[in-house]
């Protein structure tokens, strides 16, 4: 039976509405918008009957030729009072009513998903009793809707509150909604006789969205009696519901969620899969693609048994290409197959899977080179680009990409893991853009293939193909080709070696040829890119001697590109030379009188990311060339220009992104010259702090700032960190000099330190860790309030590596302010116990999950707590059988020498203070301690190329070295702890512990420490 129509609207609800979508009248639309808030603010009861009314108009506007006759006469003239022109339009043409109720199915879920916040309570409203209950029928009753607008939003209302994770409305939860799933299933059901087709495409389209959002939200039994549902409609004769039931499927198995009726039914989904391979539309067959790679990627133990078959069939749609612009979109879902298949989990290969795959390739790699020659529309494009880029003006600018910082993590903490603003560099050349299209994916999986797979199966299949292409005439092969080479780099590198003495000299030609409109751009672009990947084979020609002017001659070639006009030439050269810098390292140290000066010039002319390009070379070029770069009249050449180009920035928008790179690489600079970067010193430090001064004002006055407005006072605090450990106890001079920013210099490091934003603080610790290191003195009037701002940022937290890294940083700045009390207890002594709790937590988890899991936080941990109890063991011994197996983990870990020498004398300390912490540990036996403590001495005996968890270097050849003479006076320490630790546990317990040692330990404790 039918449920009822829901009751017509209200003159209020249309009065609201139709004054809401008056945007060309501003003042009416204005009061409108007052007017809705204030109706939502005004009560719970107005709240819940205003969201009803929407509801009642969003389904009613289904009826546009009744809809005016059905509502009451009074409620009719209170919107015609108020707005007498869109009812008389609407009257006129009732088709009107369609986008009007749209917009009531807009700000209905507005109202339910961003609730007013009750004054009271300081909590969102939300919909209760009857009200909710008759939302629900109406949302419910709309799902069967004629006109299609009207049940999509209808849809996404209903899918969004249901499966929200935050609950934000609990009552129209689907644990909430008893009647939800039943209703979704029985319009999908093709025996249902009531079913319609308007029912079953708005079900669906529910379920799609909520199978997006969360499918763990849906009871389990609903999902299975969803999926062979789903199923059927593959059979659908119409193409969108046929699409819709495939994205249905494909979103609840890219959760990691596979029913369990589903998993029944796998053959039967293959063979649906199957069956829309050859469908006619393409929209179809590409979600065909996308669901077998979300399979590929999320559950590939269930291809296995149609592997060999699957696999033809995507080689075949990535062949289909140049049918037309529609089938290479099919191509390019079918292209990312080889991407995800060369870069999944190896757990997840079989060796049929790589014998499959291998069988295709002499097909594969040939249609994959062709997939990375641009497409005549895309060589279109890229022509009117060229001539663009070749006009010099203040306008490209407009095309720069978002700068973002590069966190500082001290030590262990992740320091750069590459994923910066030029992270994707290599990706730009596959694509050009950052949209992942088939020339991207094609290069992409041939990288990753090459990968995987080396160079046996991969070369006689791409040479022959890319010796061809590379001596064609059209450029647009010509470069397709030398991508190929590039990609292949990583994974062929040491077969590709016996080619590079043509290739790269052929390389560096095209890359020497001049700029002129007949030369085509890209191929320089790509030149640079694929002989940046080879340089380490240059590197080496130079360094056996069989080619020493190599580099020379690289490097001739490429400051003589960084004069060219084009902008992605120059952002390739200026990548190159990074790379080439990076690569070559104290090699280029003989070039740098002449490098300096083209980058210089490159700088006055550049703009925009090429700009940003050659900031981050400049800072390559002080790490890895070291020293050299800040000696002679070196820095006065080029430091002068970055600091130009920062101030006169600066004075416009301090928060211009472009100087977060330029920030960047000036912090790497006077790191590494240290006192020769003295002259530029003052300048740098009232520039970064006028930029934390004027972007914390802005701060101030932004509600609900992003993360990333806080970049440059995050750069500006990196930047002082640099001058800090390049000027050592200089810099405490350097800051007293400064007459405006000198004096409040504490109060800015605290206030930074307690900012909001976790970034800042990141920053700002690390900064309090190298004045404690270097310059100790200046910290000494606020040390009890840093140091407790540093020990509020000890909260453990397991879910986000920025609060992680945060973290690890406070410990090690903790750790370097302990060193310098050495035996002075009294700053420390006030904060003793609370540190250690702290840390204690960090070294020992949460319960459910290690804290060490986040990188380098359970190494300054354990370097802290060494720390903490060298200055005073009655810190640390009273807990130590809380915390000794997570302190030993910990300390295994340490490769830093000081950090290392430093923990281990405080092991020392704690352990002789409380020798029965060995006892005392709750859950473990004896003889787990003493192995635990041993397992933490060895590492000293490892060497520094062996990773440290292989368990063949500790039962297979004997490889342990001795400690190091360095280090003598704590090698003696260590062995007379051992020897105490066997004399207070006893022979049978010693014994215990000995015994479930690796054969190699027990041998290294007994030629090393004389030890049985």
């Amino acid at each position: 039976m039918a449920s009822p129509s829901p009751p017509p609207p209200n003159g209020q609800v249309l009065s609201l509405v139709s004054a809401l979508s008056q945007t060309a009248n501003h003042d009416l639309h204005v009061q409108a918008i007052q007017a809705r808030d204030q109706a939502l603010n005004s009560s719970l009861e107005s709240y819940g009957n205003l969201c009803l009314q929407l509801a009642f108009l969003l389904v009613g506007c289904d009826q546009p030729d009744t809809l005016l006759q059905r509502i009451e006469p009074s409620q009719l003239q209170i919107w015609q009072q108020t707005d007498a022109i869109t009812a008389g339009q609407i009257q006129s043409n009732p088709s009107m009513w369609i986008p009007f109720g749209q917009m009531a199915g807009l700000i209905l879920k507005n109202a339910l998903l961003r609730p007013p916040i009750q004054p009271a309570t300081n909590r969102p409203l939300f919909l209760e009793g009857e009200v909710a209950h008759h939302v629900k029928e109406t949302l419910l009753y709309g799902l069967n809707l004629r006109h299609t607008p009207l049940r999509n939003v209808i849809s996404s209302v209903i899918a969004d509150c249901s499966v929200s994770h935050d609950s934000v409305q609990p009552n129209l939860h689907i644990l909430q909604w008893p009647t939800l799933m039943p209703t979704l299933i029985q319009n999908l059901d093709p025996n249902n006789p009531n079913s319609n087709v308007y029912g079953l495409q708005a079900s669906l389209s529910t379920v799609k969205k909520m199978m997006e959002d969360d499918p763990q939200e849906i009871p389990t039994s609903s999902l299975d009696a969803l999926v062979p549902l789903v199923l059927n409609l593959f059979q659908s004769p119409d193409e969108s519901t046929r699409m819709t039931s495939l994205q249905s499927l494909a979103a609840c198995l890219s959760y990691g969620l596979v029913p369990s009726s589903l998993v029944v039914q796998f053959p039967t989904y293959l063979e649906g899969l199957s069956r829309l391979a050859s469908d006619p539309s393409v929209t179809v067959r590409q979600w065909v693609c996308r669901s077998i790679n979300t399979l590929l990627e999320f559950h590939a133990q269930y291809l296995q048994p149609q592997w060999p078959s699957i696999c033809q069939f995507m080689l075949q749609c990535t062949i289909q290409q140049p049918q037309g612009d529609e089938e290479q979109l099919v191509a390019t879902e079918a292209c990312e197959f080889w991407l995800i298949f060369a870069t999944i989990d190896e757990a997840d290969l079989t060796s049929a899977m790589m014998d499959t795959i291998q069988s295709l390739l002499p097909q594969l790699i040939p249609t994959l080179l062709n997939n990375m020659v641009y497409s005549q529309e895309q060589r279109v494009d890229l022509e009117v680009q060229n001539e663009l880029d070749m006009e010099e003006g203040d306008n490209v600018r407009d095309g720069m990409k978002p700068v973002f910082h590069k966190s500082r993590a001290k030590h262990g903490g992740g320091h750069d893991d590459g994923d910066d603003e030029d992270g994707d560099d290599d990706d730009d050349e596959f694509g050009e853009d950052n949209e992942w299209n088939l020339r991207k994916y094609a290069g992409a999986s041939l990288d990753s293939l090459a990968n995987l797979y080396g160079a046996e199966p991969i070369l006689p299949n791409l040479l022959p193909s890319l010796e061809q292409g590379i001596a064609s005439n059209d450029p647009w092969i010509q470069e397709a080709s030398i991508l190929a080479l590039g990609a292949i780099a990583e994974g062929c590198r040491e077969e590709m070696n016996v080619h590079m003495a043509n290739l790269y000299p052929y390389l560096m030609n095209l890359l020497a040829t001049p700029e002129t409109p007949e030369n085509l751009p890209q191929v320089k672009i790509i030149c640079a890119w694929t002989i940046s990947r080879y340089f380490v084979w240059a590197v080496d020609q130079v360094q056996t001697g069989s080619q020493g002017h190599l580099l020379a001659a690289s490097l001739e070639v490429l400051l003589k590109r960084l004069q060219d006009k084009n902008r992605k030439v120059q952002v390739s050269i200026g990548s190159a030379l990074s790379e080439l810098m990076e690569t070559a390292g104290d090699l280029m140290v003989p070039y740098l009188q002449e490098i300096y000066p083209v980058i210089v010039s490159a700088m006055g002319r550049y703009q925009g990311r090429s700009l940003v390009i050659l900031f981050d070379t400049l800072g390559i070029m002080a790490e890895h060339c070291g020293p050299a770069t800040g000696e002679n009249d070196l820095p006065r050449q080029y430091v002068p220009p970055l600091l130009s180009i920062w101030n006169t920035a600066a004075r416009h928008d301090p928060s211009n992104r472009m100087l977060l790179p330029l920030m960047e690489s000036l912090a790497t600079i006077a790191a590494t010259c240290g006192m020769n970067f003295q002259p530029f010193a003052l300048e740098c430090l009232d520039t970064a702090m006028g930029t934390i001064e004027q972007v914390q004002m802005e701060l101030m006055t932004t509600e609900d700032p992003a993360l990333e407005e806080a970049d440059p006072i995050i750069c500006a605090t990196d930047l002082l960190d640099g001058l800090c450990e390049g000027l050592g106890s200089n810099f405490a001079k350097l800051v007293g000099s400064s007459s405006r920013y000198g004096p409040n210099f504490l109060n800015v490091l605290h206030a930074l330190c307690t900012h909001p934003m976790a970034g800042i603080r990141m920053s700002a610790l690390a900064l309090l860790g190298d004045l404690a290191r270097n310059t100790p003195s200046m910290i000494e009037p606020a040390l009890p309030t840093l140091l407790q701002d540093a020990i509020a940022n000890l909260e453990s937290t397991f879910d986000e590596e920025m609060h992680g890294s945060l973290c690890s940083n406070a410990v090690w700045a903790i750790g370097e302010i302990c060193v310098q009390c050495g035996s002075n207890s009294a700053p420390i002594q006030p904060f003793a116990q609370d540190l250690m709790q702290k840390l204690v937590g960090i070294l020992m988890g949460n319960g459910s999950e290690r804290v060490s899991s986040v990188s380098g936080l359970a190494e300054n941990a354990s370097a802290c707590v060494g720390r903490l109890a060298t200055v005073n063991p009655a810190f640390v011994a009273p807990d130590l059988p809380r915390f000794l197996l997570g302190w030993c983990d910990g300390l295994s870990r340490i490769t830093d020498v000081t950090e290392r020498r430093d923990a281990f004398n405080g092991f020392c300390h704690a352990l002789y203070a409380n020798p029965q912490a060995i006892h005392q540990v709750d859950n473990v036996g004896i003889p787990h301690v003493i192995t635990s403590i041993l397992f933490a001495i060895l590492t000293w005996h490892i060497p520094s190329d062996v990773p440290r968890d292989t368990d063949d270097f500790l039962s297979g050849s004997y490889g342990f070295t001795p400690f190091p003479p360095t280090e003598a006076e704590l090698g003696q320490r260590l062995s007379q702890l051992i020897r105490h630790i066997r004399s207070s546990v006893g022979g049978h317990v010693w014994k215990k512990s000995q015994d479930r040692l690796p054969v190699n330990v027990r041998r290294l404790f007994r030629e090393a420490y004389q030890i049985e």
